[in-house]
C-alpha cells in the first residue's frame, strides 16, 4: 500500500497536482530521511522544523519575514532547486514515486478527477492500494469526487470507442481506500514536499520572468527515476496533461 500525499500550484488557467506516493512499509525511514533533510536546512540556513515552507511564499519571501526574512532570494531558490534532488533519492532510498497532473483548462476539479483515474490505474498495474492525504481546503468537493467515482466513473476510450462499442466505459476506482484524509500542510512534512513539486511542476511548464531570472523554472528537471513515466507514455517525464 502506498501514502500519497497531494498539494497542487495554481496559476490561472494552469492547474498542476502532484502527489507524492509513499511505500507504507517504507513511511518511517522515508520520514527520518525528511527529518534530516529540515535538520540539515536549520543548521545551515536556521530555518526552524517547525516553520511550513509553502513554494509561493518561500520563493517570494511574502508571509514569513518573522522566520525567513533572514535569508535572500538567491539562497531561497537555491533551497528550492535542492529540494528536486532530495526527493529523487528517495526513489532509490525508499521505493517513493511521484505523478503529476499540469492542466491548462482552467478546471481544478477536473485536474484532480485525472489524478484519481490514474493512481488506480497504477495501483492496479502494481498490485496495490492508495490511502490518499490532501491539504486542506477543498474537503467536501474532493471527498464527493472520490466516493462517486467508486460507483460512477465513466471512461473515454483513446481509440474513440471501447471493445463494447461505446465511447465511454464505468470504471470504479477500486484501488483507492477510504475517504481522503485532508491534513494541514503546516504539520506535515510531506505535504510540503508535494507543494513544492507541484510548483516546481508549474513553474518549469509556465516560468515566470523571476523563476527564470533565478533559474527555478529549471528545478524539475532534475526528477527522473522517482517519475511514474507510465502515466502518460506521450510525455517524456509521464506528466498527465
Amino acid at each position: 500500500m502506498y501514502f500519497l500525499y497531494i498539494d497542487d500550484s495554481t496559476d490561472r488557467p494552469t492547474n498542476v497536482f502532484s502527489a507524492l506516493l509513499v511505500p507504507h512499509d517504507k513511511w518511517n525511514e522515508a520520514f527520518a530521511y525528511i527529518k534530516l533533510w529540515r535538520g540539515h536546512l536549520r543548521d545551515t540556513h536556521r530555518i526552524p522544523l517547525y516553520a511550513e515552507l509553502h513554494a509561493t511564499e518561500f520563493l517570494s519571501g511574502r508571509g514569513s519575514r518573522g522566520v525567513l526574512g533572514h535569508l535572500s532570494r538567491r539562497i531561497r531558490s537555491q533551497i528550492f532547486h535542492k529540494h528536486f534532488e532530495v526527493v529523487e533519492h528517495m526513489k532509490t532510498k525508499f521505493g517513493v514515486r511521484m505523478i503529476n497532473v499540469c492542466n491548462d483548462d482552467d478546471d481544478q476539479f477536473r485536474a484532480f478527477e485525472r489524478m484519481l483515474n490514474r493512481v488506480n490505474r497504477t495501483m492496479q498495474s502494481w498490485n496495490s492500494y492508495a490511502y490518499l492525504i490532501c491539504d486542506e481546503g477543498k474537503e467536501l468537493q474532493y471527498t464527493r469526487m472520490v466516493r462517486r467515482m467508486r460507483v460512477h466513473n465513466y471512461i473515454p476510450s483513446d481509440r474513440g470507442v471501447w471493445d463494447s462499442g461505446l465511447a465511454t466505459k464505468n470504471i470504479p476506482i477500486d484501488r483507492i481506500i477510504e475517504d481522503p484524509r485532508f491534513k494541514s500542510s503546516v504539520g506535515s512534512y510531506f505535504i510540503q514536499l508535494s507543494d513544492f513539486n507541484a510548483h516546481g511542476l508549474l513553474r518549469m511548464h509556465k516560468p515566470t520572468p523571476r523563476a527564470r531570472q533565478f533559474r527555478y523554472h529549471r528545478s524539475f528537471n532534475q526528477l527522473e527515476n522517482v517519475l511514474v513515466k507510465e502515466c502518460n507514455r506521450r510525455d517524456p517525464k509521464g506528466i498527465i496533461r
